[in-house]
C-alpha cells in the first residue's frame, strides 16, 4: 500500500464524549506496567475512540460489526470485532516520539502483533487493523502527568476539556489492514531470526505496515465473504 492510502477517520464531539462514558464504565487494571492514572485513563479513552471510529467507517461502507471484548494492552487496548464468523481486531497506538510523523511511522513500524505463541499459526484473530493517532506518546504521556484531573467527575465535558480530548476528532487514522492467511505466508516465507522483533520486555510477529493492505480494500474483502 501507498501512505496516501491512510484514510482519516473525523469524529464528532458527541462520540468522543461517548467514549469519554465508556472509558469511565470500564474497570481496567493496568497490570504490564505502572502508569499514571491519567495515562491509563487516556489509554483507556483511545481504546473506545478506536471502536467508534472503526464502527463508523465499516457503517459508512455499509458493513455492520459487533463489538465482542477488549484485551489490554502495552499501549491502549485490543478491540475484537466479529463479522460473520471473522474475528476482526483493532490496534490503536500513538506515533512514537522519535519519528514525529506518521509518514515515518508508515515507513518504519508494524503492526505490533504480540507473539505468544512458537508458530505464527497460533496467532489470534482473523483479522489485524490498525488505528494511529496524530500525537506523539512519551510527549502526550508527560503532559497527562502533569494534568490535575478529577477523574471521579461525572461532568463530561469537564473530562472532555481537561483530557484535551478535541485532539482526537481530526487526528484518527486508518493506517492499513492485514488478514491471518497473508501473514501466515509472509512469516513463513522467513528466516527464523526475521520472523519477529523485541520491544522492551516483549517480542512481536514482523508485519510492516507499508506492507499491510490499504483500508479500503477491507470493504470489498468483506463484502465477498
Amino acid at each position: 500500500m501507498k501512505y496516501q492510502d491512510i484514510l482519516k477517520i473525523v469524529l464528532t464531539k458527541e462520540e468522543i464524549i461517548t467514549a469519554i462514558t465508556k472509558a469511565k464504565e470500564q474497570n481496567f487494571i493496568d497490570n504490564l506496567r505502572d502508569r499514571h492514572i491519567n495515562v491509563q485513563f487516556d489509554s483507556k479513552l483511545r481504546g473506545y475512540i478506536g471502536e467508534i471510529a472503526l464502527k463508523k467507517w465499516f457503517i459508512e461502507n455499509g458493513i455492520e460489526i459487533t463489538t465482542i471484548n477488549y484485551f489490554e494492552e502495552d499501549i491502549g487496548m485490543d478491540v475484537d470485532f466479529e463479522y460473520k464468523g471473522l474475528d476482526l481486531e483493532l490496534k490503536t497506538s500513538l506515533i512514537p516520539d522519535a519519528d514525529k510523523t506518521l509518514q515515518n511511522v508508515f515507513n518504519k513500524r508494524d503492526i505490533k502483533l504480540i507473539r505468544r505463541t512458537r508458530k505464527i499459526e497460533d496467532l489470534k484473530s482473523d483479522i489485524h487493523i490498525q488505528i494511529y493517532y496524530d500525537q506523539q506518546t512519551n510527549k502526550k504521556d508527560q503532559w497527562l502527568q502533569e494534568q490535575d484531573i478529577d477523574l471521579n467527575s461525572t461532568d463530561l465535558e469537564y473530562l472532555y476539556n481537561a483530557f484535551l480530548a478535541k485532539t482526537y476528532i481530526t487526528k484518527t487514522y486508518l493506517v492499513g489492514w492485514i488478514d491471518k492467511d497473508t501473514l501466515i505466508e509472509r512469516i513463513n516465507k522467513l528466516k527464523g531470526y526475521e520472523k519477529s522483533w523485541r520491544h522492551a520486555h516483549r517480542r512481536f510477529w514482523v508485519c510492516k505496515l507499508k506492507e499491510c493492505l490499504p483500508p479500503l480494500s477491507l470493504i470489498k474483502y468483506l463484502n465477498e465473504k
